[in-house]
């Protein structure tokens, strides 16, 4: 997930800590084109967009490569769930694959009938999937299969006339829908639980009771407990980051460097 912006940060926050991360492995990444997103799963396995049109995986163990293409623009590239890997087709169509980048089922489109149109997605399993639609203003659970809506928030009043969303995650039964000054937090039932303030950034990953996001090369973690941040000092800047229950993933370049992650938390 990367979403680059520009601007000054709107936030200070009062605790910020430094915390150095070492470098255990690396790996090349042969692709003449750009890379468009990044990411990988719990297997260690590396997902990447080669310009904006084709999806590629690299086996951890064997470093073998699959792709896959509709011949469409792929984008918003999620690999957080274990057995699911979705990603933005043709602009307006959600695409779900398996790990070894096959189909789930057809493209989940949203009928102009319905009057939903969100902007962010969030699976919750093979019935279901959270969306955010800006004009409503409300959280909908949607459910794609049958194309109804089955459950949705009231109207987001904690939203201002100037604020923009651009993270939708669905995490441990709960909601985050995440912006450049807050993230609303929301149990299963989409009521608002609190309301955490935050700061403009460009990459974010949610893991356990963490968020981990990047601002121009740098990368921080806010403790969602706490809210305490704390500034991760790499040994390289980076194009794009990912994170998954034992690593940290790197890209700069064509090159991918790993960091033993959760040894040093």
């Amino acid at each position: 997930m990367k979403f680059k912006i520009s601007g000054f940060f709107l936030i200070c926050f009062s605790c910020l800590f430094a915390q150095t991360f070492k470098i255990v492995d690396s790996l090349k990444i042969e692709s003449r084109d750009s890379i468009t997103d990044f990411g990988t799963d719990d297997f260690h396995n590396i997902y990447f967009i080669r310009n904006f049109n084709e999806l590629n995986k690299i086996e951890f163990q064997s470093r073998q490569r699959k792709t896959f293409s509709n011949h469409t623009v792929l984008e918003n590239l999620n690999t957080q769930n274990v057995l699911q890997i979705t990603l933005k087709s043709d602009f307006f169509k959600l695409l779900v694959l398996d790990n070894q980048l096959n189909k789930i089922q057809d493209e989940i489109e949203f009928p102009i009938e319905t009057n939903f149109s969100p902007t962010l997605t969030a699976l919750v399993d093979n019935n279901y999937l959270w969306g955010y639609d800006p004009v409503l203003q409300r959280l909908v659970l949607w459910n794609y299969r049958d194309k109804k809506v089955f459950r949705q928030s009231v109207i987001l009043s904690e939203k201002t006339g100037d604020e923009f969303y651009s993270e939708l995650v669905y995490h441990q039964n709960k909601i985050y829908l995440i912006g450049f000054k807050k993230i609303l937090k929301f149990d299963e039932y989409a009521n608002l639980e609190s309301v955490i303030p935050f700061r403009e950034f460009e990459q974010i990953y949610l893991q356990e009771n963490n968020i981990y996001y990047s601002i121009e090369n740098q990368l921080f973690k806010l403790d969602l407990k706490t809210q305490d941040t704390t500034k991760i000092k790499l040994n390289t800047s980076f194009d794009y980051f990912s994170i998954n229950n034992r690593y940290l993933f790197v890209l700069k370049g064509k090159v991918v460097y790993i960091y033993d992650f959760h040894k040093n938390l």
